[in-house]
């Protein structure tokens, strides 16, 4: 049975401002901008939460960290110990390791480091880091960002932490280039798989990807409303009975409506597939 884990993107409408890093193109910099967000839930009580409920992990976009001190993120691992409920993934939704400009490959990759980082001082076990935004077809952007990659797990390695990308951005918007970037990288790189990222053809290639999963983001497709589609969501689900996962899985639900009871009504899904005898 997968250790059942949260997105904590689930939370982004109740967690205070979001401050992202984008790149602006004319200046050749990253620029920061932030998006107004009511603060309803931090993240200790987020923790609090998670563990009354009896998850067992989480996965954090780094917009919510909002204290990096030394003290803040000591704060943060002692929280996570005392609720029982294991850091799994610092999400680090930013960057293009595939761009032809070495100035933005270079400066996202330090970027990369600082939060690497980050993730070791505050306990979390792996980064998430995307490969690019090239077009698909773009086979050297594949070797690019594999580069940028492998730089990135080996600085990882020495913090004690996993480098993991994801099925996410242009390039690794099908199955085959997921598996060609995880071959360039030798091992070094993991990978989280998501429910809703191929656009086209998905059950056929998340079951050609899911083999390779350290994590998974059960993302769950939603009606109007708000409402899960649950054929979808049991459809994906046994796709990773069948590929054998064990990993976390991260219950994911963006739309309207009461978040923790979607994921609550996710995980009682999950357990129904996810327990069977195999």
């Amino acid at each position: 049975m997968p250790v059942i884990s949260v997105n904590a993107w689930s939370f982004e409408r109740y967690m205070g401002p979001l401050r992202m890093i984008e790149w602006n193109e004319d200046t050749k910099e990253q620029v920061l901008k932030v998006s107004n967000r009511p603060e309803e839930m931090g993240l200790t009580a987020m923790l609090a939460k998670l563990g009354r409920k009896g998850y067992r992990a989480v996965e954090i976009p780094y917009c919510h960290l909002q204290d990096t001190s030394e003290e803040g993120l000591e704060h943060l691992r002692d929280q996570a110990r005392i609720q029982n409920v294991q850091l799994t993934s610092l999400l680090l939704d930013y960057g293009d390791l595939s761009s032809v400009d070495p100035l933005r490959r270079r400066t996202d990759l330090s970027w990369y480091r600082r939060w690497i980082d980050i993730a070791a001082d505050a306990g979390f076990v792996c980064v998430r880091i995307p490969a690019g935004e090239a077009d698909p077809d773009d086979r050297p952007a594949i070797i690019r960002a594999a580069d940028g990659l492998r730089c990135a797990a080996d600085y990882a390695k020495s913090r004690n932490v996993r480098v993991v990308t994801e099925n996410i951005g242009g390039l690794l918007s099908t199955s085959d280039n997921v598996n060609r970037l995880l071959e360039a990288c030798g091992g070094r790189v993991g990978l989280t798989v998501d429910f809703g990222n191929f656009p086209e053809d998905k059950y056929r290639q998340l079951a050609e990807v899911l083999p390779y999963a350290d994590t998974v983001h059960a993302k769950a497709r939603t009606k109007s409303g708000g409402i899960v589609d649950e054929d979808d969501f049991y459809r994906c689900l046994q796709l990773c009975a069948n590929a054998g996962f064990r990993g976390p899985l991260s219950l994911t639900y963006l739309d309207e409506g009461d978040a923790w009871e979607a994921l609550d009504g996710l995980r009682s899904m999950a357990d129904n597939v996810m327990t069977k005898p195999a």
